[in-house]
């Protein structure tokens, strides 16, 4: 459980933020950013109990795949390319490390720090994509990997680290804080990521404990994230993942033939054809039926005839071939 004294010291910071704002930000007391602070969490509760869960069933069957056990781990993964930094120049891309201060990154290893910013790349794709949305100010991150040891030592003050799935041990997730950050950012950040959790491209735990944002990227959109962070490193501009993307409204779909049996007036013929076995891959292309706009049931769609016929063609035609090649 956290700390009376380290709690109140987080909002001891979060009320000298407020006593001297940006311009840009609105005023308000410290009173009302912690008010403020603590409805926008409450709101959010329900959706991440939800997120909790969802990110339970998505990762944990990898889990032991990928867990990075102790510090080790995390210096083999940056040596292999399974971990990637984050960027050096990250106020160019809109995020501020929290490498000093209260709870900063690594709180419990200062000496090997510069490691612990870093996550595998979707991760950082994903931290990137998200401060590119924020306007207000940079987003300000407290937590990126860590490894189970570190995490064991972290359950001692910091309840959130004892979960099933560990997602910061398996490089897939990012905090954005809270606290450091101005009112009107932290409505900003809390609208972008729930319009991204809304688009399927992330999940989203708000701690009120701990005054943060959970972020772990849909599995989904893993491949999406990395393309992003390649993009970040070699100073390319992304489109964001839910944005110009047309819905694929035809699906297509690629099969082939397990086994085949004759319809009833064929059957006698097909069997004195010895059935000859047919290996014949091909793809279907699937047209959606059209729409029945007085919503009536009394015919079935034109189509729906088409796609009968089509396939009794097909197997008179293979009956053919088998009966010429028996």
């Amino acid at each position: 459980m956290i700390t009376r004294t380290r709690f109140l010291t987080a909002v001891a910071t979060a009320i000298v933020c407020v006593l001297a704002p940006p311009a840009y930000a609105e005023r308000v007391t410290p009173v009302q950013y912690l008010s403020i602070v603590d409805n926008l969490l409450s709101e959010m509760g329900p959706r991440s109990l939800h997120a909790a869960m969802d990110i339970r069933e998505t990762y944990r069957p990898y889990v032991d795949l990928l867990a990075l056990k102790d510090f080790d781990g995390i210096t083999s993964g940056l040596a292999t390319g399974g971990l990637v930094p984050l960027p050096l120049d990250t106020s160019r891309f809109n995020v501020r490390v929290r490498l000093d201060g209260t709870s900063p990154i690594a709180e419990k290893d200062l000496e090997h720090q510069g490691s612990y910013v870093s996550a595998r790349a979707a991760t950082i794709g994903c931290l990137l994509d998200v401060a590119s949305r924020i306007k207000s100010g940079p987003v300000e991150v407290t937590s990126l990997v860590r490894h189970f040891d570190y995490q064991n030592e972290l359950r001692a003050t910091n309840p959130n680290a004892m979960t099933e799935v560990p997602t910061h041990a398996l490089g897939l997730a990012f905090d954005i804080a809270v606290v450091n950050t101005p009112i009107d950012t932290v409505r900003e950040i809390a609208d972008v990521l729930r319009g991204m959790s809304e688009a399927g491209d992330i999940m989203v735990i708000a701690e009120r404990q701990q005054l943060v944002f959970h972020v772990v990227p849909q599995p989904s959109r893993l491949g999406w994230y990395e393309d992003v962070y390649a993009r970040a490193i070699t100073g390319h501009a992304w489109p964001h993942a839910a944005a110009g993307r047309e819905p694929v409204l035809t699906p297509h779909v690629t099969t082939a033939i397990a086994s085949i049996g004759p319809l009833p007036a064929w059957a006698a013929e097909w069997w004195a054809a010895d059935n000859v076995a047919v290996d014949a891959p091909f793809a279907v292309r699937v047209s959606a039926d059209p729409v029945n706009e007085d919503h009536t049931d009394s015919a079935p769609a034109p189509l729906t005839g088409r796609y009968l016929w089509m396939f009794g063609d097909l197997l008179s035609t293979t009956w053919r071939f088998l009966v010429n090649v028996a």
